[in-house]
């Protein structure tokens, strides 16, 4: 014989679940723009959104709590910005160092 719980216990338990703001996706959806305006020839432009995208990503990362930074937590703090902040400077990098014929995408 189960209990089900009392109306009041689930209310509560769906306000306890408010959904909050995953900063991943923040940065998913700056590097997606960024691969966006890569599809229309602009290659410099969108290499630098997508950099930016990580680079916020890193930001984020070292300033938030753990439990506030999402699913950008994989690692130690150290170590996801690390690897996020050098992958947004390798990509910055390439970008304004790839020579592009006819000056196309600057």
């Amino acid at each position: 014989m189960t209990t089900e719980p009392h109306r009041d216990d689930v209310a509560g338990d769906q306000h306890s679940r408010r959904r909050r703001f995953d900063p991943l996706l923040g940065v998913v959806v700056v590097v997606a723009t960024g691969l966006g305006v890569l599809t229309l020839h602009q290659l410099r432009a969108g290499l630098y959104i997508v950099a930016a995208g990580l680079a916020a990503g890193a930001g984020v990362r070292l300033l938030a709590r753990p439990r506030a930074a999402g699913s950008l937590v994989v690692r130690g703090r150290h170590t996801d910005v690390l690897v996020l902040a050098a992958l947004a400077a390798a990509i910055a990098v390439l970008a304004a160092v790839t020579p592009l014929p006819g000056g196309a995408g600057q």
